[in-house]
């Protein structure tokens, strides 16, 4: 019988050292003892088992793809050398046992048996426990080096390492000149305020400075440099938003950093953007008939007056395109009259929705059965794992890490029994409250807020339009249905992929808008 071997390690230490020649060795060994012909090795040096994207693990699917080698075992030496991760080592044994290749831990007692099956399952889930850990570990580590002073990352700009590349960073990093100077001497000038950032950005480069690639500044890196609070000497955990001293030698003063900041913001200074207009509610709705990108709303100067337009300013349209909003606003209104429906259409939509209660009512008594079967299924599992602990089958970890893997499940299935499904008597009252808008839809959008509109033309197109084709754009489920309604073959057949709480929200959310806009008026 034909095998591969798979080997791996997950830093240069461990491919300077004997871990790979070990995992070899162990591997060809129990190929001899059971008569197995190792056909190639698959070797991966230094690379994490966190991500299924790993070179050589690649290159053996797709050799075990091809048939003329008949592979039909995997050897790896433990099951979190093949992934660190349960649902990619699921995913990688998936596709291995469609090419009819079955994996083989040679160290420990996995096998098709139950208890092979679940014993692998715990490992797996083991491993991914253990790399967890250690990604906490290091996280608490770096966040430990920052309370004390130290910045865990590579130094910004100005500054270098003073530990050796690849050793523990146990001292604060140093100035790096000649690009400290040229830094520092940036800040000086910015801060008297006669400079603007691209005039300081010109005035460094020209003397020199260029970032650790050798490539210039730009401009966004200087605007960085400008907002970092390293250089005032405060190092901030961007985990829970706090700020520490640092110990190495700061740039700038605190109070000339601050003096830096305040000018940042006097020149933004930018004036508030109105993101809702009344006279623009197509903005970033409706879309370029050239390039179909959404437009936006500017005026026009004209002799008299300003004109409210709506633009393309996408860099690649060949248009860069200027509607009349008025235009704009009629072609959106006469799709809106043209769409409205009559009230037995109405009535259509509460049959409707009537039988796809009753449809909902019977897949979730289903469902119900099926987490209870499942929950059975779980609580036998949980009896196995009991057994096999005092048989000593297992170790105390690998009990401890499956009966809170199997507990959490059970608890999901708990947690799914809440309904929270909207109530057929109250969507059945939505419907009437929306009757009057839904044969006007025209009149209806008009004469609602501004916000108010953006919510009901986002239910009507969920994607937008393109200006001038309104009529091939995908209308939302709701007038779709109605849609099918108006047609004399309608049909009171669930349309496929439909689901009743779908249809449900949707009438609610835009029955909520006229309620919104009806408690608006009597307010005013």
């Amino acid at each position: 019988m034909n095998a591969v071997i798979y080997c791996r390690v997950s830093s240069k230490e461990q491919v300077d050292g004997t871990s790979l020649e070990s995992q070899e060795i162990a591997c060809k060994e129990y190929a001899v003892r059971h008569q197995f012909d190792v056909v190639r090795v698959f070797i991966e040096r230094g690379e994490s088992a966190k991500f299924a994207d790993r070179t050589q693990l690649l290159e053996m699917l797709a050799f075990c793809q091809k048939r003329e080698h008949g592979i039909k075992q995997l050897l790896v030496w433990k099951v979190d050398r093949l992934a660190r991760n349960v649902g990619d080592h699921f995913n990688i044994k998936a596709s291995l046992l469609k090419l009819d290749v079955h994996v083989v831990s040679v160290t420990e007692p996995i096998d098709a048996k139950p208890e092979g099956k679940l014993l692998e399952t715990i490992l797996a889930g083991f491993a991914q426990f253990d790399n967890d850990i250690r990604a906490s570990r290091t996280l608490q580590g770096m966040r430990r080096k920052i309370q004390e002073g130290l910045f865990p990352w590579k130094p910004p700009l100005g500054y270098k390492g003073a530990a050796q590349p690849g050793s523990k960073k146990t001292e604060p990093d140093i100035p790096d000149r000649p690009a400290f100077g040229l830094l520092q001497q940036g800040w000086n000038e910015f801060a008297t305020g006669r400079y603007t950032k691209a005039q300081i950005l010109r005035l460094m480069t020209s003397r020199g400075l260029r970032v650790r690639t050798g490539k210039r500044l730009s401009k966004q890196s200087l605007d960085n440099i400008f907002r970092d609070p390293f250089y005032a000497g405060t190092l901030h955990d961007p985990w829970n938003g706090e700020d520490y001293l640092g110990r190495h030698m700061p740039m700038v003063s605190r109070e000339m950093f601050d003096k830096v900041q305040q000018i940042i913001r006097r020149r933004g200074h930018p004036l508030p953007h109105q993101a809702v207009r009344s006279e623009f509610p197509l903005r970033t709705f409706a879309r370029c008939a050239c390039c179909e990108h959404t437009v936006t709303g500017a005026f026009s100067r004209g002799r008299s007056s300003r004109y409210p337009y709506y633009r393309c300013y996408y860099r690649s349209c060949d248009s860069q395109g200027n509607y009349q909003s008025a235009k704009v606003h009629e072609e959106f209104i006469g799709f809106l009259n043209a769409t409205s429906t009559d009230r037995h259409a109405v009535d259509h939509l509460k049959q409707f929705i009537m039988q796809a209660h009753g449809q909902w009512i019977e897949s979730s008594r289903a469902l119900k059965e099926r987490k209870i079967v499942e929950a059975k299924r779980i609580k036998e599992q949980q009896q196995q794992l009991i057994r096999m602990k005092m048989e000593q089958m297992i170790t105390d970890e690998e009990f401890a890490a499956q009966r809170s893997l199997l507990a959490m499940r059970l608890s999901k299935l708990d947690a799914g029994d809440e309904d929270n499904q909207a109530n057929l008597e109250d969507v059945l009252n939505e419907i009437d409250a929306i009757c009057e808008p839904l044969t006007a839809l025209g009149s209806a959008w008009e004469n609602i807020a501004i916000d108010l509109q953006r919510r009901f033309q986002q239910i009507m197109l969920p994607a937008g339009y393109v200006i001038g084709r309104i009529g091939t754009a995908q209308k939302g489920r709701l007038f779709t249905f109605l849609d099918d309604f108006n047609t004399p073959k309608s049909s009171l057949v669930p349309p496929v992929g439909l689901s009743w709480n779908q249809l449900a929200e949707e009438i609610q959310a835009f029955a909520a808008i006229f309620r919104e806009s009806s408690q608006s008026h009597r307010v005013s």
